[in-house]
């Protein structure tokens, strides 16, 4: 009696189990798998791309699975260019960035989301006949008045973005370049460039542009009054200056995920909202004396005194490390070429 009991029991939970799972979605004839990444391939294209300042590039994306998605659209550097929700790219510096589109699906009840992203596609913003490039000092400078005289004096002027970004058209200017920013507040900084592309505008470019005419027995304010008897610095004293100033940063940009070795103070694009460089110069001060320019970064605790050597176009850069447990001294000597 007992055993024919429990043999009833048995079959009854096993029916009321049956039944409950195919209520509920489980094992019975109206199951149906959730719904997983695996095996979903997102393909966008074009592959590559290339436009221009304020050009666009329409992107597609397409799925293996034959099923039309909503994606969210991303671009690596939203400084070079910005994605919208539909896959339009729209180019905002010169530069290079990576457009992604990617999909969340629901893994059912006991699956968490997965996302899908597509294949990495390369678009190259050309800046052509332009010079551009944020003005910025740890916060945008916005509605500055951005001047640029060519090597015969020859100027063009823009204003800057909330953003701190400016175009300048450069056809038919000659480089090198030298620009101004001055904004509503009174600041001025310095910048230069070998050419049509980035050329950004904050402290550490005018430090650099300092630096130049300093050794050119000038100002640099004299200098842009008369580009023409002052030229700025060519393509190769240029790298000279970037190399010592980002020799100065080395610590602070490898915290920032920058490349110290690729990096130009110059011309790589950044975006003026306290990431990357930005958080380098919201920590940085320069203050300028008889006896020199003396660089402090707080993110590094690091100060850098530039010396002018009595050697005609020698620089000397004493560093001064004190995350260590003593303060480490680096010294560092740059020759500048000097104009006949």
């Amino acid at each position: 009696m007992i055993q024919h009991i429990t043999h009833r029991t048995g079959a009854v939970l096993a029916s009321a189990l049956m039944l409950l799972l195919s209520g509920c979605g489980g094992y019975g004839s109206s199951y149906t798998p959730p719904v997983t990444g695996g095996g979903l391939v997102i393909t966008i294209s074009p592959a590559t791309a290339t436009i221009v300042v304020n050009g666009t590039q329409q992107y597609t994306a397409v799925a293996n699975n034959g099923t039309t998605y909503t994606y969210t659209w991303a671009s690596s550097n939203p400084s070079v260019a910005t994605i919208n929700s539909a896959g339009l790219a729209t180019g905002v510096m010169a530069g290079t960035t990576l457009i992604t589109a990617s999909v969340t699906l629901n893994g059912g009840i006991y699956s968490m989301p997965t996302t899908v992203t597509s294949n990495k596609a390369t678009l190259t913003v050309s800046a052509v006949g332009a010079a551009m490039g944020t003005a910025a000092v740890g916060r945008a400078l916005n509605n500055a008045l951005v001047s640029l005289k060519d090597t015969q004096g020859h100027l063009a002027t823009a204003m800057t973005d909330r953003n701190g970004r400016y175009l300048i058209e450069t056809s038919g200017l000659t480089p090198p370049f030298l620009l101004k920013a001055v904004d509503n507040q009174g600041r001025t900084l310095f910048s230069f460039g070998t050419g049509a592309g980035v050329i950004n505008i904050d402290p550490f470019t005018d430090v650099m542009a300092r630096i130049w005419y300093q050794v050119q027995g000038t100002t640099v304010e004299a200098a842009f009054a008369n580009p023409a008897a002052h030229p700025a610095p060519a393509a190769a004293a240029a790298a000279m200056l970037n190399r010592s100033l980002v020799g100065f940063l080395t610590d602070s940009l490898v915290s920032q995920g920058l490349d110290p070795v690729k990096f130009s103070l110059i011309s790589t694009p950044f975006t003026a909202d306290h990431t990357g460089l930005d958080r380098i110069l919201d920590n940085s001060t320069v203050a300028f004396s008889k006896n020199g320019i003396l660089l402090h970064e707080a993110l590094s605790d690091s100060e850098t005194e530039i010396r002018f050597a009595g050697s005609k176009g020698t620089i000397v850069f004493n560093t001064v490390n004190h995350l260590g447990s003593e303060p480490e001294l680096k010294s560092t000597t740059l020759v500048l070429p000097v104009a006949r």
